[in-house]
């Protein structure tokens, strides 16, 4: 096969997985607003919405990288992200007597563990997908984020919610964006 026809082969196998970055992203606006909305959740209640949201982001990505074939670097990739949600989701979820402290690190250090690798993702698929810089960006807020809320981890959790909801909106928005135009240029090909 030829590289022509490789590169072909690559990019119809990302974009046909729009409706996995579209689902990641309307699960993330989701959060979001529930957050946003309502800025005075309980630790238990943040830490519920939190871990639903980080499993179900962790399975839609480690599920097709779990089903395909490929033993590259672009299966490794999705499978450490969808590991890292699936973790984090799961420390918040099952850790008894969790403080807010800790809920505080478990999401600074999923974001920050997720924006690496979505910035290696963007680094390895270069020239090969369409508006990556999305990808890029939602990998360079996710460990700004994650710094900031590491920072601020001796903050009011209530005091912190609408920025955890206002990140959480904007990666949801960027992900939705980047798989329709995922899905435009699959239907171009």
């Amino acid at each position: 096969m030829s590289n022509q026809g490789r590169y072909r082969q690559r990019l119809s196998t990302f974009a046909a997985n729009w409706r996995a970055l579209a689902l990641r992203g309307i699960v993330a606006l989701l959060f979001g607003l529930v957050v946003l909305f309502w800025p005075n959740l309980i630790l238990a209640a943040l830490s519920l919405l939190f871990g639903i949201y980080a499993l179900v982001d962790g399975g839609v990505v480690l599920v097709p990288a779990l089903r395909t074939s490929d033993r590259s670097v672009r299966r490794w990739l999705p499978l450490a992200e969808g590991a890292v949600g699936v973790v984090a989701g799961l420390v918040a979820l099952f850790w008894p007597g969790m403080t807010a402290s800790g809920l505080l690190y478990v999401i600074a250090a999923w974001a920050v563990a997720t924006g690496i690798l979505k910035i290696i993702t963007t680094i390895v698929l270069r020239g090969e997908v369409e508006n990556v810089w999305l990808l890029a960006g939602s990998g360079a807020l996710s460990v700004l984020f994650g710094a900031i809320l590491a920072v601020l981890v001796g903050s009011d959790l209530p005091s912190l919610a609408p920025f955890i909801g206002v990140f959480a909106v904007v990666v949801g928005l960027v992900l939705i964006v980047l798989a329709f135009r995922m899905r435009d240029r699959l239907r171009r090909t």
